[in-house]
């Protein structure tokens, strides 16, 4: 296994659990200090924002796969297969939950940008998470159709699924297999007032767990959130995010460059299509608004699939 892949889960390449995940790699630290003051500890003051590689490997269901005991989706080598939460209805009976669409995109997004600021698995959905609901222009309320509402909702289902990563490809002519399987959350405490008008989130937390945070940590890509509140303005979809967030990893490694046909396109974004040239269409519709919002991105579409060249990064280096 290459060691790209191995640190997926923040695991090393040979398989052991490392002691002390690095916050950032050598590059990401220089690259995250050029960006932002030495002295400022608030990324989210400068429109800095992580989030895990793994997302940009794989992606969430865009739709909610509804009452079925797993849910996967692959990437080549990559398969990542959910178990979604176990929840309660407002009758008290158990039901499971996936999370889906845009609101678990941002929560993962403020989760990394927080895990790397604090460097603690406890994340506290308070003054922070409200900065940065504001930021992205989410309204806090209440109500049955509320962005406070469906962010609670979904906090629950992210927190409570579990995750299987399976990487299996040829070695040296050998079959090669590896995974790993961490929860997303050990545990949450959510607080509501009962007054839809009032409702507020504080002192409740998010407890990531140990092997989910250290992929955090391991290699967070880092983000600009300014362009995740334009695409939220444009009303970019949670396949727009995956897409801006799969760009600001390419290119932060991208040395030449390199045609991803549509073919794997697909494989990564558009299993819910039968056809590729459905697929396609719609990935051309939500990658719009991306290349919009970060326009420095070089991306060029062909009959074949999309070429990318070498481009800034979305958090352009500060001289």
């Amino acid at each position: 296994m290459s060691a790209a892949a191995a640190t997926v889960m923040g695991m090393s390449q040979h398989g052991d659990p490392p002691q002390r995940p690095p916050l950032l790699t050598p590059r990401q630290e220089e690259f995250m200090l050029r960006a932002v003051p030495i002295d400022d500890h608030d990324p989210l003051q400068h429109g800095l924002g992580f989030q895990a590689r793994l997302w940009a490997q794989v992606s969430l269901p865009y739709r909610n796969p509804g009452d079925v005991p797993f849910w996967e989706r692959a990437n080549g080598a990559l398969t990542l297969s959910m178990q979604p939460a176990l929840l309660k209805d407002k009758t008290g009976k158990t039901v499971v939950g996936y999370p889906f669409g845009v609101i678990p995109r941002l929560l993962l997004t403020w989760m990394a940008t927080e895990a790397v600021r604090t460097k603690d698995r406890q994340l506290f959905l308070g003054p922070s998470l409200s900065s940065f609901l504001k930021q992205l222009g989410l309204a806090r309320q209440g109500g049955k159709r509320g962005d406070l509402t469906r962010l609670r909702d979904q906090v629950q289902r992210l927190a409570g699924s579990r995750l299987t990563v399976l990487d299996e490809r040829d070695l040296d002519g050998r079959r090669h297999s590896k995974m790993e399987s961490v929860q997303v959350a050990t545990g949450w405490e959510l607080w509501l007032s009962p007054t839809d008008e009032q409702q507020t989130l504080w002192p409740s937390s998010v407890t990531l767990s140990t092997e989910f945070y250290q992929s955090i940590l391991a290699a967070p890509i880092p983000i600009n959130l300014d362009h995740l509140a334009a695409l939220r303005a444009l009303r970019g979809s949670g396949l727009s995010i995956d897409i801006y967030t799969w760009l600001a990893w390419r290119m932060f490694n991208l040395k030449k460059s390199t045609l991803i046909t549509w073919q794997r396109l697909a494989q990564q974004f558009g299993t819910d299509y039968a056809r590729t040239r459905d697929f396609k269409a719609q990935f051309l519709k939500q990658l719009r608004p991306v290349t919009i919002v970060y326009h420095q991105a070089k991306v060029q579409v062909s009959g074949s699939g999309l070429l990318l060249s070498p481009s800034p990064t979305p958090i352009p280096p500060k001289d």
